[in-house]
């Protein structure tokens, strides 16, 4: 039984193929994976709280009817949108014939998807730039969810193509030659009353966003989808870790965290002179390449601090995953790790 107001954003459809016992079994999995807060209404509901709303299924006259619950459109659209996207995994002709009641039309662009031009790019380190955009519509990049995708036309495109609607919910990307480049990157700076935000690129070899970056011209036209990802951890005690595609994130982090917070703050990338906040209680220690390390000391000391967030590549990634998780002492809801990339 719930007892919190339920979000102003709502859509839901019907599945007569998906029998609410399996629809529960998913739903579960999915929050014990990810570290959900997962919620049961007498049998007959099961859903998922995440940053932004929460997502379900609940007994239907035939099958399940599952449904998504937010504080925005834009998150709303996200949550249908993987619903249809997980859902395709086990049943794909399921997932194709889902329609939502939601108040967006098949053919339009997605509410979370919107266009912004360059206004600047800069070097702010060795390995990084930083990337100003301006549009009219980034209200929706201010909030906690740091993490956002650039959207970039392929580099001999004639015409720009961008997504739409389908008719089960789901995004339509351009395929083929006209396929968009999606890589994700994170709010580092953002006033959308005065129509800006910034990113900080990393740069390396082989990189089609840094080799865009490079000769991206003001007034260049691209794409923004999001927000999405987690949100900005807030804790008294903090273990954050991260290689360079994360060093962005760390700087929102440590930004945001109150001057009595303390903890500990690892670069794990090859060069530490990414320009990150001050913080007087959570010191900064670069150590490349420092995972397995970290792993080791995970499993013998364990982690007293409230809140744990590491993002790196995802090889080196799994054996802070399997420390963390042989470790009863550790609350899985207060820890996040992330797979930035894959070598």
């Amino acid at each position: 039984m719930r007892h919190d107001p339920l979000p102003p954003y709502q859509s839901e459809a019907q599945l007569a193929l998906l029998p609410f016992a399996a629809a529960d079994a998913l739903l579960r999995a999915e929050a014990a994976e990810h570290g959900l807060e997962l919620h049961s209404g007498h049998g007959r509901s099961t859903w998922c709280k995440v940053e932004g709303g929460e997502f379900g299924a609940r007994m239907g006259p035939e099958g399940s009817i599952l449904y998504a619950r937010a504080h925005s459109r834009e998150m709303l659209f996200s949550l249908q949108e993987a619903i249809v996207a997980h859902l395709a995994e086990a049943l794909p002709e399921a997932a194709a014939a889902l329609r939502w009641s939601s108040i967006d039309r098949p053919g339009a662009h997605p509410p979370n998807f919107s266009l912004a031009r360059v206004a600047g790019i800069r070097p702010i380190s060795a390995d990084f730039l930083r990337l100003r955009l301006e549009a009219p519509d980034l209200h929706r990049f201010a909030r906690q969810i740091i993490h956002f995708r650039l959207i970039l036309q392929p580099p001999d495109a004639a015409r720009p193509q961008w997504p739409v609607i389908g008719e089960n919910g789901q995004t339509l990307w351009p395929q083929g030659r006209a396929a968009l480049h999606r890589p994700a990157y994170t709010v580092r700076a953002i006033d959308a009353e005065a129509g800006w935000m910034e990113t900080d690129i990393f740069v390396h070899a082989g990189g089609r966003a840094c080799a865009w970056a490079a000769e991206a011209a003001p007034g260049s036209q691209v794409g923004l989808t999001g927000p999405g990802g987690g949100g900005i951890p807030v804790a008294q005690s903090l273990l954050i870790a991260g290689d360079e595609t994360a060093y962005p994130a760390l700087a929102r982090i440590l930004a945001a965290q109150a001057p009595q917070a303390s903890g500990e703050c690892l670069l794990l990338g090859a060069r530490d002179d990414y320009p990150l906040p001050a913080h007087p209680g959570i010191r900064v220690t670069h150590a490349p390449r420092g995972e397995a390390a970290l792993a080791d000391r995970l499993r013998r000391e364990g982690c007293p601090a409230q809140q744990i967030w590491i993002a790196t590549e995802r090889n080196r990634l799994e054996p802070l995953k399997q420390a963390i998780a042989q470790d009863p002492g550790i609350d899985r809801k207060r820890t996040h790790l992330a797979a930035y990339w894959t070598a």
